[in-house]
């Protein structure tokens, strides 16, 4: 049986989070249509569902170096009258991270106890929204069941952790025995 044709393909743009906030409105979104920042949501795809401290942790992880990960959108098309072609800009994969990144740019979110996105002065604001948050661009298909195949491999292919299934280290100090 020959492999099959990766899902995940499209482009590979390199943006930062500043991106989310500079990039233009979605055209025309259908009213029923639910948006994050300047995305498109798909219908099937599940609300915010982290807590405050998910997010917390999250952005705190950028600031530490720990990365963004990368967020996944349908390319947007048009048809002959330069409307937007059903499914044009949905965001697949990152609704969660961006949802964080939202918050805490709009000074809804403080992190490592004091720091406010809207307190930080401009160059710590610019260097933060340079940070790296590279997106998939798929290339843009009218089979919404191919969409929901990625979305479902994306979002429901790991097995979350239990608290018993973490292994502490054992900490070599309070294992030394004083003379």
């Amino acid at each position: 049986m020959p492999i099959p044709k990766p899902l995940l393909s499209g482009t590979l743009h390199d943006y930062g989070i500043g991106h989310l906030v500079d990039m233009p409105a979605p055209a025309e979104a259908v009213p029923t249509e639910r948006q994050l920042m300047n995305l498109t949501l798909p219908p099937w795809q599940r609300p915010e569902v982290w807590s405050e401290a998910q997010n917390r942790r999250f952005v705190e992880g950028v600031f530490l170096g720990l990365g963004t990960g990368s967020y996944v959108v349908h390319a947007s098309d048009w048809d002959d009258a330069g409307r937007p072609k059903p499914m044009s800009g949905w965001l697949l994969d990152g609704q969660q991270r961006i949802s964080a990144l939202r918050d805490f740019i709009a000074g809804d979110l403080v992190v490592f106890g004091d720091v406010r996105f809207t307190e930080m002065s401009v160059p710590d604001q610019l260097r933060f929204k340079r940070r790296p948050f590279p997106c998939h661009e798929l290339e843009y298909t009218a089979n919404e069941d191919a969409l929901k195949e990625l979305y479902d491999r994306l979002n429901f292919g790991g097995t979350p952790h239990t608290e018993a299934q973490r292994v502490l280290p054992s900490n070599p100090i309070q294992n030394e025995v004083s003379p």
